[in-house]
């Protein structure tokens, strides 16, 4: 198995700083972005111009653990990510999904991996889904069962499979080739066991990116809403994360800008853009003063750089514990901070920005 450093690492911290922009936006309308003054002008807002990432980056880096230390057998990485999952839990972190949680908590009870997962197609497996593209970039049939598995541990609904199956595909295929066209892009996520729903996404898709619509034109006509911005639901977070990729030809600060700028499942949509930017363009792609502004503990962004390379190596390496009391300390300060963004929310410019660089609480997963 051939692994490429560039693309794990692009994935990795593409996610991370996808995921931290737009995290203090998640819930957000449009309108409400606009008015912030935040629409078009990215950077780090959590917490005293600084930024923090939330479960879709944690989940991406279990799963990433998960598949460094499984030596490429799969029962051997489901129980390694399965009992990540459970301790990451028992860490108390805010704002996990409802689909994820029970599933969690079903693992707790003793049901197997095969039967832990909810009936959910909301976005938790696609969040973390774009390691096992580029891991696995030259093996198709190895990327279709680690993302089966990883998928149905938390979510039985097929069509949280279908849209996780989708980034993987993209992701693998970005790894290998730097550019794409959307024809490509189109036929890559085409399901073969895919619903209708997906079919018909897929022609909307094309229509869209040949009529250069936006991605609010583009929800309403697959069923969001354009005034609510992207929602926790995979067959429309996905969806509107591709379009805005071929309309801004996956390039890192445009693609995610882009997908902030629709607000609604900020830090998901953010996460699953950049690690999918980053797969293809590396993480030389993403803007410096965007890596700088991630201010993470007790795993850093230089962890992620550590964990591509051994990936890469094939060696064994852990950057996040399954549990600690350091843990739990980080994810008390994240709270108390998601806290005074609740309080603040109907005050402008309480907390101080970041420097400038150009360029609903989701209940599904």
């Amino acid at each position: 198995m051939t692994m490429d450093r560039r693309s794990i690492e692009g994935v990795l911290m593409g996610t991370a700083v996808g995921d931290s922009l737009g995290l203090p936006a998640e819930g957000l309308t449009p309108a409400q972005i606009k008015r912030r003054g935040w629409r078009g002008d990215w950077r780090h807002r959590f917490v005293f111009g600084r930024g923090m990432w939330s479960d879709d980056t944690e989940h991406s880096v279990m799963l990433a653990q998960a598949l460094g230390c499984c030596g490429g057998e799969e029962v051997r990485f489901g129980r390694d990510f399965a009992r990540q999952l459970r301790w990451w839990l028992v860490g108390l972190p805010a704002g996990v999904g409802l689909a994820t949680a029970r599933s969690i908590l079903r693992l707790w009870c003793g049901f197997p991996m095969s039967k832990s997962g909810v009936f959910s197609a909301g976005n938790g497996p696609c969040m973390r889904a774009a390691i096992i593209g580029v891991v696995f970039a030259d093996d198709a049939e190895q990327r279709t069962r680690f993302n089966e598995l990883q998928t149905k541990i938390t979510h039985r609904d097929p069509r949280a499979l279908t849209a996780s199956r989708a980034v993987v595909e993209l992701a693998a295929h970005f790894s290998i080739s730097q550019r794409t066209t959307v024809g490509e892009t189109l036929e890559l996520i085409r399901d073969p066991n895919g619903t209708e729903d997906w079919d018909e996404i897929l022609e909307q898709l094309r229509t869209a990116h040949q009529r250069r619509l936006s991605v609010g034109d583009l929800l309403n006509s697959i069923g969001g809403s354009c005034a609510r911005g992207i929602s926790g639901f995979a067959f429309q977070t996905v969806p509107a994360v591709i379009h805005a990729g071929n309309l801004h030809h996956w390039d890192y600060e445009q693609t995610v800008g882009c997908v902030l700028d629709a607000g609604g499942d900020a830090d998901t949509a953010g996460a699953i853009a950049g690690a999918l930017c980053g797969a293809m363009h590396g993480p030389e792609s993403i803007p410096e003063e965007w890596i700088q502004g991630v201010c993470e503990w007790p795993t850093s962004m230089d962890d992620l750089s550590r964990l591509a390379e051994a990936l890469t190596t094939e060696r064994k390496l852990r950057v996040r514990a399954a549990w600690s009391p350091t843990l739990l300390l980080r994810n008390l300060w994240f709270f108390i901070i998601v806290l005074a963004h609740g309080v603040a929310r109907p005050f402008i410019g309480i907390f101080p920005a970041g420097p400038a660089t150009k360029p609903s609480t989701d209940s599904f997963p």
